[in-house]
């Protein structure tokens, strides 16, 4: 019993009274005992308290009825024990009557109906008469009972250990008590709680595998008897201090359940005739049920903490950026997180017990359970990756990874799981590596094949130049001169693609005008002709867009002047002509050059560079950009593949179209003002 319980003991005579609450205060020193006289006494202590329980006798019950009756009344829970002494030829004595109920009188109807039933009721409580000894008995199973009703109350580990030793010392009925916890990793008893003698030295440890009593009951999983502390043929724990305090048995009991081993339980004794074999058995049913009250908090101790441990997991679900769920056998949401609430733009309930098909197009999921099938077949456990697209519940769809495995399964397929992720920023970077790898192979053939013609035709002219004439000479230096300055064109548009093929971060105001004309300078445009229409402000990265344009007036020149095609011999004889290259800004509704009426093309932004040349064929104008594509002999094929990277560098587009006038057009749009 814990400090806080009491006992009132009504009685209209003092000395009655005394008598009844002497063995109490002595015996009991863990029970307040309050006293009071009569019918005014228990109303005033009831008002000032709250007992466990009242004691009274029969002759103060018969002289005021009323005193139980409003005892039990006011605290329908609270025991009500009558004391009445008796007088018989064998000797004297005093019957304890437990009051469980007021009836208005035997024969009543409704009493007797209530009596029948707490009878009833108690046969079914007690079958076979019930056990009315007193808590504290010595008895094996008053011991065995007090142990249990101990335990009925424990919170912890602590608190079983601790209840089962007082319960065992309680009023002598033992010398001593303790419980041993058994240490795996050290490999030896550790004595955690004990009661009784208070000089006990508690210390000690007692190592596993020695061969003493504490190992033997580990390792039989049997009780132990020592009914001789001294005269023992095996070790016995403080076989010197159970003697010197009068012990002169002692007994150990293995805690354990199954294949799980928790310590000892140890009795000592100063018994002279040791244990007996009633004892033996009640200590045995004892630490049974010691065995089984801590494997039942070691078992919820295991499940709090995988509670604790599934809500951690459960925050980190939630918590995490990437989407997860989990499916049914059919496909159907049974979990979704809210990463996959925000990824897909559906609330919580729009998702659960949807078929996945709602986010995934139907191709995926076609595929998908192809791949959940041959998963289940081969009983593959592990994650597979997948790549989807994620169709969100507005918007278009974008590009996804999944990991999907298998849930936990016996016999019966019973769903999946996955995880989604977006990867558009990772496709993004895919297509820029790719970019990247197609300049590297185009950096390959000019070293290996563009870069080498010109200079190997350049040596071979010095060659001839030091065996010729003077007048020679010259001309195989012009050559020479024109070799080397096509090396330096290639050189120029090998360095604007490696530093001009990344997005742009950088940039400053340009006007349209300046930089046409800055441009034209660095170009031989022979007797060619440069036109500006307009001007127009913009933010650009100077540098590569001046290189753009420069590609742009040479390719003009190159292929659009007449005085300059090999195959124009007739037209040069005809009077032939010389280009005129045009820029200016598009016009507002403008489309590929041409105005309609009634025309509802959108408005663009931007400029265009132009020529009056022959133009370029359809089937030339499609491969335009091709890294690979020309139409030259000596040319390279990336001059206007670099327009093209420029633009996509400010994030404007680039096309080439055919001129109003005849020749080649090309349009940059989506060009923001400065």
């Amino acid at each position: 019993m814990s400090s806080t319980n009491s006992v009132l003991v009504i009685s209209n005579d003092a000395q009655l009274r005394d008598r009844l609450a002497a063995p109490l205060e002595w015996s009991y020193p863990n029970v307040d005992v309050e006293t009071a006289a009569g019918f005014e006494g228990i109303i005033e202590q009831l008002a000032a308290g709250d007992p466990d329980c009242v004691v009274s006798d029969l002759a103060t019950v018969e002289s005021a009825p009323a005193i139980l009756q409003a005892a039990r009344e006011r605290h329908p829970e609270l025991t009500l024990l009558v004391v009445s002494e008796y007088r018989t030829e064998r000797g004297d004595g005093a019957a304890i009557m437990e009051v469980v109920e007021y009836l208005d009188g035997i024969g009543d109807p409704g009493s007797d109906d209530a009596f029948a039933g707490w009878v009833a009721n108690s046969v079914v409580r007690t079958p076979g008469g019930g056990d009315a000894a007193p808590p504290g008995g010595n008895r094996p199973e008053d011991v065995v009972r007090d142990v249990k009703r101990a335990l009925v109350d424990a919170e912890s580990p602590m608190d079983i250990e601790a209840a089962v030793c007082e319960q065992l010392t309680l009023g002598g009925r033992y010398a001593f008590s303790f419980i041993g916890e058994y240490d795996r990793g050290e490999g030896q008893v550790v004595p955690w709680v004990s009661a009784g003698i208070d000089d006990w030295p508690v210390s000690t440890t007692f190592p596993v595998g020695t061969g003493g009593v504490v190992d033997r009951a580990l390792r039989t999983r049997e009780v132990q008897v020592v009914q001789d502390v001294d005269d023992h043929e095996i070790s016995v724990p403080w076989r010197r201090a159970a003697s010197d305090r009068g012990c002169r048995s002692a007994l150990v009991a293995p805690l354990y359940v199954e294949d799980e081993l928790y310590g000892i339980l140890g009795v000592y004794s100063k018994d002279p005739d040791g244990f007996s074999d009633m004892e033996v058995s009640g200590v045995e049913e004892i630490s049974r049920t010691v065995s089984y009250a801590l494997d039942t908090m070691a078992i919820r101790g295991r499940i709090d903490q995988q509670e604790r441990i599934l809500k951690r997991y459960e925050r980190l679900v939630e918590t995490v950026g990437d989407g997860m769920y989990a499916l049914d056998s059919d496909g159907h949401f049974m979990t979704v997180n809210n990463g996959l609430m925000e990824m897909t733009g559906y609330s919580r309930e729009g998702l659960l017990g949807e078929h996945i098909s709602i986010i995934l197009e139907d191709d995926a999921i076609d595929e998908g359970r192809q791949l959940v099938r041959e998963m289940y077949e081969r009983n593959q456990m592990t994650a597979e990756t997948k790549e989807v697209q994620v169709r969100p519940k507005s918007g278009d769809p974008y590009p996804g990874e999944v990991q999907i495995a298998l849930l936990p399964y016996d016999d019966e397929f019973r769903g999946t799981v996955g995880v989604v992720r977006d990867i558009t920023e990772r496709k993004r970077r895919e297509q820029e590596l790719e970019r990247q790898n197609e300049r590297l192979e185009a950096f390959a053939s000019i070293v290996s094949h563009d870069l080498r013609n010109p200079l190997g035709v350049s040596q071979g002219y010095l060659d001839l130049a030091r065996e010729e004439s003077d007048e020679a000479v010259a001309e195989y230096l012009g050559h020479v001169k024109d070799g080397l300055d096509r090396m330096e064109d290639i050189i120029g548009d090998v360095l604007a693609l490696a530093r001009q093929g990344q997005t742009v971060t950088e940039t400053e105001p340009i006007e349209l005008v300046g930089l046409a004309r800055e441009a034209w300078s660095n170009v031989e445009t022979e007797s060619a002709t440069l036109e500006v229409e307009g001007d127009l402000r913009f933010a650009a990265d100077r540098s590569r867009l001046l290189r753009s344009f420069e590609n742009l007036f040479r390719n003009a020149v190159e292929h659009g002047s007449t005085s300059s095609r090999t195959e124009s011999d007739d037209a040069i004889e005809h009077g032939g002509r010389d280009v005129t290259v045009t820029v200016g800004p598009l016009a507002v509704g403008h489309a590929s050059g041409f105005e309609f009426a009634g025309d509802d093309s959108p408005a663009r932004t931007g400029f265009y560079v132009a020529d009056d040349g022959p133009g370029m064929p359809a089937e030339i104008r499609e491969h335009a950009f091709d890294s690979e594509f020309t139409t030259s002999d000596e040319g390279l094929g990336i001059g206007l593949w670099v327009v093209r990277e420029v633009a996509s560098a400010h994030g404007w587009t680039v096309d080439v179209v055919e001129n109003e006038d005849g020749g080649a057009r090309f349009e940059f749009e989506d060009v923001d003002g400065a």
